[in-house]
């Protein structure tokens, strides 16, 4: 058998991205046969990576970078913040990062498909998957192109779990106080998560559907409240039997009782007088005074979501929309475009953890089949 050299190792180590121990494994499988080699560590990763395909990529690093015209944001995610903290992931993200700047890709699997330092993406990120052992994936890209007059703008935060990328134009968009406000943007959107630029761009549908949230939670608090003084009152009675009781004396009527019972006690009377208030709204509510309320939430709802109507977290009390139109009247023009913001595993649902003992029990049984 040929000798098994460091600089075969290495050689196949740079064809393969493998592990530095199962490259050389692979080639003293295959008696120094380099291409033999590589079908061996093919074969291997193939089989680890069936196993982590049903695992839950679920944690990772987003970036966001800025190259001229062009903006981008990318999500690779794998299993553990552990693994997102080292090295190898954080050079394959600034790599995809600078990949999408240039071949603007339009999806994942467009991104994916891009060849970088003579690989795929898809087969580095197989890769990382084969030698830690966790699931990797690129997860989504958003790229923006800026139309002449504008100014591109990202923030990531601190803990590279949220970034952020924003379009915002202007009759000057190298001002300092344009690229300021771009960064407030940027600010404000990483922290309150708004889902839409301004009202007009609310789909009807999720209108309707919030408004039936609203209503069926409203119905709902109705007939609580209109419940809460008879389980109040039934409270009371049940007290009232139990004193009873320890005092060993029979009970006389109930109502003279309770009636003696909120007569000592001022704190339970005005209890059940505020429950009974209550009650009598809520069966009084008539249903157009049901729809203004449900107006008046729905209204509430939207500057939530809508950025133009979020108030600023930089300004208090003064909605984005005027902070906006206060920079237009010194650099006229200025606008917010557009906007993205990815967080790590928004929107992944995520396997339940298991506990301590079920783990131990795990590794046993496998140790066992072992």
């Amino acid at each position: 058998m040929a000798a098994i050299t460091a600089a075969m190792v290495k050689e196949l180590r740079e064809r393969t991205q493998s592990g530095m121990s199962d490259c050389k494994n692979a080639l003293v499988q295959a008696e120094g046969d380099m291409a033999k080699a590589v079908e061996i560590l093919q074969k291997m990763g193939k089989t680890k990576g069936e196993k982590a395909a049903g695992k839950v990529a679920a944690e990772g690093s987003v970036t966001a970078r800025v190259n001229g015209a062009v903006g981008v944001v990318v999500e690779l995610n794998c299993q553990t913040d552990f693994v997102a903290r080292g090295e190898e992931f954080k050079a394959a993200l600034r790599d995809l990062a600078d990949a999408s700047l240039e071949h603007k890709p339009t999806d994942k699997a467009a991104l994916e498909a891009i060849a970088f330092s003579g690989m795929t993406f898809k087969d580095r990120i197989e890769g990382l998957t084969v030698r830690s052992g966790e699931k990797h994936d690129v997860r989504r890209v958003a790229v923006f192109e800026a139309a002449a007059g504008s100014h591109l703008h990202t923030y990531v935060h601190s803990n590279d779990r949220i970034a952020v990328l924003a379009e915002v134009a202007s009759s000057d968009p190298k001002s300092a106080k344009v690229i300021e406000f771009a960064d407030d943007v940027c600010l404000q959107v990483a922290s309150m998560n708004p889902k839409y630029l301004d009202r007009s761009e609310v789909p009807e549908s999720d209108i309707s559907k919030q408004r039936e949230i609203f209503s069926a939670l409203m119905d709902k608090e109705d007939a609580e409240a209109v419940a809460a003084p008879v389980d109040f009152l039934a409270r009371v009675q049940s007290i009232i039997t139990e004193v009873a009781a320890e005092e060993g004396r029979e009970l006389g009527d109930m109502d003279a009782e309770v009636k003696a019972h909120f007569e000592k006690s001022d704190k339970d009377r005005a209890t059940f007088e505020g429950f009974k208030k209550a009650a009598e709204k809520a069966k009084g509510r008539a249903p157009a005074a049901k729809e203004k309320i449900l107006d008046g939430k729905i209204a509430k709802w939207l500057t939530e979501i809508v950025l133009l109507d979020q108030n600023s977290v930089k300004e208090n009390n003064t909605p984005i929309s005027k902070v906006m139109a206060n920079v237009a009247k010194e650099v006229a023009g200025t606008k917010i475009v557009r906007f993205v913001r990815f967080e790590v595993g928004e929107g992944i649902e995520k396997a339940a953890a298991k506990d301590f003992a079920t783990e131990v029990a795990e590794m046993a049984a496998a140790s066992a089949k072992g």
